[in-house]
């Protein structure tokens, strides 16, 4: 049996309607209709990255669009895909109707954020709100300070035990000595270290020196300063 030109054609054309999305969207990100829903045809959306004061993208924020009379409209997590390549890390994407909305971000270890009068205004409208930032709440820090030898010559180098004690975090980054604004010794921590790590000074010159050591702080540690340890410096004897 042969089919004419315009019944192929439109059979053609079915196939591709079916075939085609309006975008290509990650099912982990869909609303909480269930784990495989995924956008559907002509469906507005509202749309973004949520990413945090550094501009790294986050996963897991609980997305959350509400109408203006305050009844819940749709919510999302933001996506984590293990493709390397998969949607973006942070993605979500809200499935509503036309109205007036706001969207609330909310994730532990995060402030909350409320976006208001947010308006779809037609039924495909696809609202992007683009990069979306967080401020990732970081952990405070305390940084403590012992020298090995309170008395050197100037033939020797003096050395710094240094301690950064954050609560529930491991802190890593650069630490310096320092006496006033200039730097007299510095290292790096790694979060195998635990917090601990020991400086090597440069050579100072005769007299009393007064040092401090520096957490510079990371992305997830607040830094801190230790309380002043005091140097004193001699003329070694002929």
């Amino acid at each position: 049996m042969s089919l004419s030109r315009r019944t192929v054609a439109a059979v053609a054309a079915g196939i591709a309607a079916l075939l085609v999305a309006p975008q290509a969207l990650p099912a982990s990100a869909a609303s909480h209709a269930g784990p495989a829903a995924t956008a559907r045809a002509g469906q507005a959306l509202i749309q973004g990255v949520v990413v945090d004061q550094f501009g790294t993208p986050v996963d897991d924020v609980e997305v959350k669009a509400t109408k203006a009379d305050g009844t819940a409209a749709a919510s999302a997590l933001t996506y984590a895909s293990d493709r390397k390549n998969g949607p973006q890390h942070g993605y979500f994407y809200l499935e509503v109707g036309r109205g007036t909305y706001t969207v609330t971000f909310t994730r532990r270890g995060y402030k909350p954020l409320v976006l208001g009068d947010l308006t779809i205004a037609k039924a495909r409208h696809k609202l992007s709100l683009g990069e979306t930032e967080m401020e990732r709440k970081l952990v405070e820090s305390r940084t403590t300070a012992t020298l090995a030898q309170k008395k050197l010559t100037t033939k020797q180098n003096g050395v710094v035990k240094v301690t950064v004690s954050p609560k529930d975090a491991k802190p890593t980054g650069s630490v310096e000595i320092r006496e006033g604004r200039a730097v007299v010794g510095g290292g790096r921590l790694k979060a195998s270290h635990k917090g601990e790590i020991t400086i090597g000074l440069h050579r100072l010159a005769k007299g009393t020196h007064h040092l401090k050591a520096v957490y510079l702080g990371s992305t997830a540690v607040t830094g801190s300063s230790s309380a002043t340890i005091t140097l004193t410096v001699t003329k070694p004897r002929r």
